[in-house]
This record gives C-alpha cells, structure tokens and sequence, in this order.
C-alpha cells in the first residue's frame, strides 16, 4: 500500500503541477483556539504551482467556522485559490466557502489500518469469539463526556469492563502505562479487552465540536468483532454508516446522535440499556461483525484512495480552466 504523503501529491504532479506540500502542517501545543500552522518555505509562484497542507489532526470549529483556515487563506491571500487543504474533519466544507480546495483523507486512520494489514497475523487470531462481557467502555484520556459517560455506566451498569483515565483503572494496563499516540501498541496490549466484551461504548475524541473526525477508537471497536455504540460529535453515526461501516442500527438505536449536547451521552446509553445488558441474539450478528471487520482492514483504506484520486482529478480540472 502507498503511504498517505505520495497519495496526496501524486495525482497533482502526474497532471504536471509544481507542488510544494507540507505534511502534518498542525504543529503541537494545540492551545483550543487555533493550532500553529508550519507552511512549506521558498514558495515559487508559477502558472502550475500549487501548495498542498495536509492537517492530520482535528481542526477546531468555532461559531460555523474554522480558525486554522481562515490562518491558511489569510497566509497565501491571493494565492489562496491555487492551496489544497487535506483534512481529517468530515464534512469541513460545511464551514468554509473560500478560495481554497478541501479534500477529506483521514492520513491517520489509512496509516493506522496500514499498519494493522501489515500485523494482522499477530493479533487477528486471538480474536477468538468467547466475550464473557457484555460490553466495554473504555475512557483513557480525560475529557468531560467521557467524565459524564464513565460515572454514569459504574453507576448504572455492571458485567462490563470500565475505565477513565487514572480515576477508574484497568486492570491492566493502566493508563499510567501509556505514553502518547502509540494506536497499534495499545490495540496489542488491549486484545483480551476486546476480545471478551460483546459491545463497545465509544466514546469518541470530538463531542462538543461539529463536524469532527473518526477515529481509532471506533475503528478499533469495528476491527474487534463488537457492536458499536458510538458517542461523539453531531451526525457521527451517520458518516460513520456513509463510509460504509455496518453500525448496526436495527440493533442500536441512534435516534440520539443529533440531540442537544447536554442529552446526547446520556440518550444514548438510555436508549440502548437493553442491548448493553446484552438482551439481544449475540448468535444472529456474528457473521456481519466478521464482514465489517473485513471491509475496515481490507477494503476501506482502498476506497480512501480511490475517492481520494475522484476528488483530486476534480481539482486539477478546476485549475486547468
């Protein structure tokens, strides 16, 4: 498979262009306002020069728009219409009608399903099909839904297995353990996890902020053989079942996901407490927890690519006019 660098940049140089990218332009701290922007140096100006900024990270969302591309326009003002933004946010053109071209390519989940592909043969087979659990919910960093999600299931439900940061441990590895994004290390050492719930609680990174990312941890509950029952932004749910994933919405019910802020976590645990209690016929699901397993690992990152390409072929034809 190709890594996501030339993917972003060759269908530009093939159709000639002078192409000047900067990759994972977001430069940490983050500091909840706008992210710190690199910008690719000695930029030549040329009929044929593009610049391609790929944002890996979420980007923030403010009052309908987006302060890191406003900063971009802002940046190359003139040249704004010959710059090609890569994000991970879904739907970004939803706050942003400027001179730029957005294309979505989620770099850190093909990267991550790159690498899982790759290692499969150490972790697929212990996905062994005896969950004594009737779900998980797992919380490492601490964030305020997940605060709300997290006390709310050690209150109300048991046969599960629970964590939020330092507060509520895992048995194992804990999140003293963990340092930094180490995605498949932790997909490694949480196999058993996995492995023994029927059904996870994702609890996505972006809830507040619409429209958000994707992310591994609801990647990881669909690569793990389990249901998804997923909290995050605003209309999640549906992109997640755009992309083609099987969210299993004769089983779960997302009436949920587009309701206010201060209701959502909790209708959707509410609404679904009879599937977390495991009142369903587990043996009736298998075959498409095994199905949206093979579409992630195997055939997602591929059309990543492919509508990456149709996306990109759009913008060169914009450029040549």
């Amino acid at each position: 498979m190709l890594t996501h660098g030339h993917i972003i940049k060759h269908p530009f140089i093939e159709a000639g262009f002078d192409v000047y990218q900067r990759l994972n332009a977001l430069t940490p701290p983050y500091d909840s306002e706008c992210w710190p922007i690199t910008f690719p140096q000695d930029v030549v100006w040329k009929d044929n020069t593009i610049v391609i900024i790929h944002l890996q990270d979420f980007v923030t969302i403010k009052n309908n728009s987006c302060p890191e591309l406003e900063k971009i326009e802002q940046h190359y003002a003139k040249h704004a219409d010959r710059v090609v933004v890569v994000h991970w946010t879904i739907g970004l053109d939803t706050v942003y009608n400027g001179p730029m071209k957005l294309i979505y390519f989620p770099s850190h989940s093909y990267d991550l399903l790159l690498n899982l592909k790759q290692n499969q043969n150490e972790w697929q087979h212990k996905l062994s099909w005896s969950p004594t659990k009737n779900w998980q919910c797992l919380n490492g960093t601490t964030r305020r839904h997940r605060k709300l999600i997290a006390y709310y299931m050690q209150e109300h439900f048991n046969n599960g297995i629970l964590s939020f940061g330092e507060e509520i441990p895992l048995r194992e590895w804990d999140f003293r353990t963990y340092y930094g994004c180490e995605n498949e290390l932790n997909w490694l050492r949480l196999l058993p996890v996995y492995n023994d719930c029927k059904l996870n609680i994702v609890t996505e990174t972006q809830y507040y902020e619409t429209p958000g990312i994707i992310t591994e941890k609801t990647l990881m509950a669909l690569l793990g053989l389990q249901i998804p029952v997923v909290i995050g932004y605003k209309g999640i749910v549906t992109d997640c079942v755009n992309h083609g994933f099987d969210m299993f919405t004769d089983i779960v019910d997302i009436s949920y996901e587009f309701l206010d802020d201060r209701e959502r976590w909790k209708a959707a645990i509410d609404l679904n407490k009879d599937i977390i209690n495991g009142n369903y016929n587990w043996d009736l699901v298998v075959d498409r927890l095994i199905a949206n397993q093979n579409y992630v690992l195997n055939f997602w990152p591929s059309l990543l690519i492919e509508q990456f390409n149709n996306n990109a072929q759009d913008i060169v034809q914009y450029l040549r006019r």
